[in-house]
């Protein structure tokens, strides 16, 4: 799945692939505590857990949200509908979206599945905040997301269980 967003990143950087939303002059501000939800491909989405794994970059983690139970050890071969998003680990971090090509950038991706295809749709409009970043395996954290691309919209916070 690492792969799959790294690749649909250097895709939407060509402007190719992908659904994107551009526009990073969205709602800024905090984030509401509430618990994440909102509505993916036209259906309604509630966070039951995000799974923290070694980011792309040394201080970051790599984080899968999903709707459904899903373990570390399971993976999430027959996930629908997910959210993906690589930010720094550190509590009291906050970042407004912005998309930018040189770097320094943060953007969420909505991952729909399209008949076993994921459709990868990047936010470029939204917010994510670090309430909690545990480092151990197994701990978990917290955060806090809004993140808004065509008609997929989600805000709200998420425990994060720490995979690795």
């Amino acid at each position: 799945m690492k792969l799959a967003m790294i690749f649909t990143f250097a895709l939407c950087s060509l402007a190719v692939g992908c659904g994107s939303s551009s526009d990073d002059s969205g709602p800024t501000g905090p984030v509401a505590a509430q618990p994440l939800a909102g509505t993916i491909d036209g259906q309604a989405f509630t966070a039951k857990v995000g799974l923290a794994r070694k980011g792309f970059d040394e201080g970051k983690k790599s984080i899968d949200i999903y709707d459904t139970d899903v373990t570390c050890e399971q993976g999430a071969s027959q996930v629908k509908r997910e959210i993906l998003i690589d930010v720094p680990w550190e509590a009291g971090m906050s970042k407004d979206f912005s998309f930018s090509l040189s770097g320094g950038g943060q953007t969420a991706t909505f991952v729909v599945d399209k008949n076993g295809t994921p459709d990868n749709i990047v936010s470029a409009n939204g917010r994510v905040e670090v309430i909690d970043a545990p480092t151990e395996k197994g701990a978990t954290g917290k955060l806090r997301l809004r993140a808004i691309a065509e008609a997929n919209k989600v805000e709200g916070e998420v425990t994060i269980k720490v995979c690795e």
